[in-house]
């Protein structure tokens, strides 16, 4: 496969800010794999980091699902770093060509770079090859994304985008890359 959706749970809306969890999946025009890659990450090993926490988004997890919330308080969490360095490592099962799919060109790749760059790790990836999941699901609204799992967990997040993706390239037989 030579595509992966990722998702990114975070306490602010721009680059710089905490990010909470990474979800990713990966996927061709025809089918998303069955594992995919899910980190926790400590909120103060971000903040460490210089990243910061918008007071907005920090107020916005109050109205999400308890589920949804557990990560605000994960045991299992990781340092920034390491969830960084096991990410790049999880990629690492695709060509250096993959393609990493944020929702927004503004959103998950930019703050996904920035943690990158908070911690001095380069990503396995490209910035090249990043693409935007909203600018295609803008272009076909009559396709509707069908949510499974728990709506604001990264993983389930990013598994709902790339199957929303394949139904779109199935449906209109448009083709990634």
């Amino acid at each position: 496969m030579q595509n992966v959706m990722v998702d990114l749970e975070t306490l602010g809306t721009v680059p710089g800010s905490v990010i909470l969890s990474i979800g990713a999946v990966a996927f061709d025009e025809f089918e998303v794999a069955e594992e995919g890659f899910y980190a926790a990450i400590r909120q103060d090993s971000c903040k460490e980091h210089g990243l910061k926490v918008c007071p907005k988004t920090e107020e916005w997890w109050k109205d999400q699902s308890e589920e949804a919330r557990k990560v605000l308080t994960d045991p299992n969490a990781l340092m920034l770093s390491v969830a960084l360095t096991s990410f790049n490592f999880w990629l690492q099962q695709f060509p250096d060509t993959v393609s990493i799919w944020g929702n927004g060109a503004n959103f998950d790749n930019p703050l996904l770079a920035c943690a990158y760059d908070a911690v001095g790790i380069a990503p396995y990836y490209k910035f090249w090859n990043e693409r935007c999941y909203r600018t295609v699901k803008n272009q076909y609204p009559g396709i509707k994304l069908e949510r499974t799992g728990t709506y604001h967990n990264a993983l389930d997040d990013a598994r709902c985008q790339a199957e929303h993706l394949v139904k779109i390239c199935q449906t209109r037989d448009w083709r990634l890359r």
